[in-house]
């Protein structure tokens, strides 16, 4: 198991916990070393979570490279390598796909929990009874910081979902022929709709009350207005540039993309391009990009926002299952509520309609054909 942890000089690093398996697996012939560390040489939570994927895969080649004492092989030896072996492999082939650092290292926790619960075995000896025994395991870990309560169902499905992924990858590359964790989720009987709760027209009057009257940062106040009236993430709205607010067939918009290097997107349907919606211009948001060189908000972070929003939302008696992600849920929600076709829903949201005609084409749709939709977005009263 690979985590990312901090010393006591602020400094991050890679500690890589060796297992008898995994020592077993990577040649280690000390038994008496338990673990793995390497410096990450940076102090910056989030430079080292970039640096994290490369220094995993760095250290288990290492240990890959070491010669390896034989040993006798039995009868039957699986044709296929052991999922530990097959790791750095995997980082190294999902660095080029540009996958996020955080995302790569979720899913090698998860793999890890994998193999401290089953068994770090030959890829294709993996059998659905280890997936279910595995689900059980993962229903019985503790939450982090209540160790008398359980993990959520939702948190158990995210884990499932991050192993699935590895899996997905061994199948198309071969490694096995059978994905055993799909199908390994906990199914929840709830609508959809119920996931995350949309705001009501009382809780947005509300906050935008708070933040019209109350001496709120200028990258926390547009942030929260971006994301209400163009239903964005949270993430997408922080790392705009001024370069990104401009003018198609005479219609203002905010074009959502990676064309900076902090700039990242959560998949290919993200990219797309938002009319500004007439309460943003009022706002004055088109003046402020005429006030800074690059990043249109430099001091917006988005996990600093969202721990002052959850704040917020405590201090006004808003939740408890209402986060910042909800204004998305919400401009869903009031669109839906106005009957718009599911297709510019998905323009506007960065969404896949799972249709591949529209998928491959809806990229074509002129802002001009949003605007109406956009203005759907508002606040009553």
């Amino acid at each position: 198991m690979a985590y990312l942890m901090k010393d006591r000089h602020g400094t991050y690093y890679l500690r890589l916990v060796l297992t008898n398996e995994l020592r077993l697996r990577l040649g280690i012939a000390d038994s008496r070393q338990r673990e793995f560390r390497r410096s990450l040489d940076t102090k910056s939570k989030r430079e080292a979570a970039r640096r994290f994927p490369d220094a995993y895969v760095k250290a288990v080649s290492s240990f890959e490279a070491a010669p390896q004492e034989a040993s006798p092989s039995p009868a039957a030896r699986s044709s296929q390598p052991a999922l530990s072996s097959l790791l750095a492999k995997h980082s190294k082939h999902q660095g080029l796909t540009g996958i996020l650092p955080s995302t790569l290292h979720g899913r090698l926790h998860a793999v890890g929990l994998l193999m401290k619960y089953i068994g770090d075995k030959p890829v294709n000896e993996y059998e659905k009874q280890d997936a279910r025994r595995f689900r059980d395991k993962l229903s019985e870990t503790p939450k982090k910081g209540y160790p008398d309560e359980k993990i959520s169902v939702s948190t158990l499905n995210i884990y499932i979902s991050r192993v699935q992924a590895f899996f997905n990858w061994l199948e198309q590359e071969g490694f096995v022929t059978d994905n055993v964790f799909k199908g390994m989720k906990v199914q929840v009987k709830r609508l959809q709709s119920s996931y995350r709760s949309v705001f009501t027209a009382e809780d947005l009057t509300m906050i935008f009350s708070h933040i019209n009257t109350e001496d709120v940062r200028l990258d926390r106040l547009f942030v929260t207005y971006i994301a209400f009236y163009t239903a964005c993430r949270i993430s997408e709205a922080c790392q705009l540039s001024k370069e990104d607010v401009y003018q198609v067939d005479g219609v203002w918009c905010i074009h959502i993309r990676e064309n900076k290097p902090y700039q990242r997107l959560k998949n290919a349907y993200s990219e797309r391009v938002i009319p500004v919606h007439s309460e943003l211009i009022k706002l004055g948001l088109l003046e402020h990009c005429d006030t800074v060189e690059d990043r249109l908000l430099p001091n917006a972070k988005p996990a600093a926002i969202s721990q002052w929003f959850g704040k917020l939302l405590i201090k006004l008696f808003i939740g408890p299952d209402k986060t910042f992600h909800s204004f998305r849920h919400t401009g869903v929600n009031i669109l839906k509520q106005h009957g718009v076709d599911v297709s510019l829903t998905a323009a506007l949201m960065g969404h896949s309609t799972g249709t591949m005609a529209y998928d491959r084409y809806g990229k074509t749709l002129k802002p001009e054909a949003l605007v109406d939709i956009v203005e759907l977005i508002k606040l009553k009263g």
